[in-house]
């Protein structure tokens, strides 16, 4: 066999190691160089066909595949997100493996390669900062979903994640010894698989979480004053400080729902209807006698636009109403009809780096 043919074998393995989140320093360093060789491209492509037949070859998969789906996911939430700043209109529901392959070559570089030097430097960061022992070094692992977009993942226990608009999930490859941490900025959904050894904790801004096998929902946006906690199963708990420290602030029951007021540290526990909270991951977008603010919040997200309620009487009025595939320009000549609205959209303006602002769209009280 040619020595390139044995390079490219190895770094084979190499590719398979790092998904798994098992590569030392010095591995992903060879994985890089070899990147960088346009000569390699072939190789590149073959090895994501590769990655692509593997993702689909059945229902069982190992932690490896876990990761596989992930590479897969991050790759078309970027490629989605740049065909949309220059096709505003196109809605892109899902790429055929031949045109992921032909795409692959040229946005390679630009997707993998940041992807393998952010952790490589994350991994360097977390030893030199002594923040973990050699027996737990771990590699951090960042999923985005864009604006408009969603998105779900594994992780390395096995867990389901799903990923809300606007939303960013940090975690470790592999999970430390003593216990499996996530960060979340955003919104998620959590199937948390059951490890009664090893406590499953979400930091979400001010909210710790601790749970060992349970649904639930969070929510913690950085634009807003508070986060929320929706147990569906299981059992969660919150607490401050360290998590060493055991200082419990509540213990959430199934059908609960914590609000947690940061402007005036307060926090609230009552009972709701699941569905309104965590039927988002199905595709359903549910309001049950929510405040027009609310409302507008939410609507935002879900399609990445700007709206403005001008007219201040319009905070009095709430809206009940379940969107499945509605289009946005459907739900307003709803809110039309059910609430005395008007409103008027603006166009998307072109910006310096050739992207396009959201699209506004201006709520006013019609007389």
């Amino acid at each position: 066999m040619p020595t390139n043919h044995i390079h490219s074998f190895n770094i084979s393995l190499l590719v398979k190691k790092y998904l798994k989140g098992t590569c030392s320093n010095e591995e992903v360093l060879e994985i890089i160089e070899f990147f960088k060789d346009p000569n390699n491209d072939n190789f590149m492509q073959e090895a994501f066909e590769s990655q692509w037949d593997s993702l689909h070859a059945g229902p069982h998969h190992d932690a490896g595949e876990s990761s596989n789906k992930l590479m897969l996911d991050q790759i078309l939430d970027k490629l989605h997100h740049q065909i949309s700043l220059h096709e505003e209109e196109v809605k892109v529901k899902s790429f055929t493996k031949a045109n992921l392959i032909s795409l692959f070559s040229r946005v390679a570089a630009v997707l993998i390669l940041p992807l393998l030097v952010y952790s490589l430097f994350l991994t360097s960061r977390i030893t030199k900062s002594g923040l973990m022992d050699s027996s737990t070094q771990g590699v951090w692992q960042t999923v985005k979903t864009t604006p408009g977009m969603q998105t779900d993942l594994f992780l390395p226990d096995g867990s389901h994640v799903w990923l809300n608009s606007g939303s960013e999930l940090k975690y470790q490859v592999p999970f430390t010894t003593d216990f499996r941490k996530v960060e979340l900025v955003g919104e998620a959904f959590f199937d948390v698989t059951k490890d009664q050894v090893h406590p499953f904790l979400v930091q979400a801004g001010r909210l710790n979480i601790e749970v060992k096998g349970t649904r639930f929902n969070v929510i913690n946006y950085k634009d807003e004053k508070s986060g929320e906690v929706i147990l569906e199963s299981g059992s969660v708990r919150i607490f401050s400080g360290k998590y060493a420290d055991q200082n419990t602030l509540a213990t959430v029951k199934p059908g609960e729902r914590v609000h947690y007021d940061y402007l005036h540290n307060k926090m609230t526990v009552s009972q709701v209807d699941l569905s309104k909270y965590t039927s988002w991951k199905e595709g359903l977008l549910i309001f049950k006698n929510d405040p027009m603010d609310v409302v507008v919040q939410k609507l935002s997200r879900w399609f990445n636009v700007e709206i403005e309620l001008q007219s201040p009487e319009l905070k009095k009025y709430v809206y009940t109403a379940t969107y499945r595939d509605e289009t946005l320009a459907q739900i307003l000549e709803l809110l039309k009809i059910s609430a005395p609205i008007k409103y008027s959209i603006s166009d998307r303006k072109k910006m310096d780096d050739s992207s396009f602002s959201r699209r506004k769209i201006i709520l006013t009280k019609r007389n």
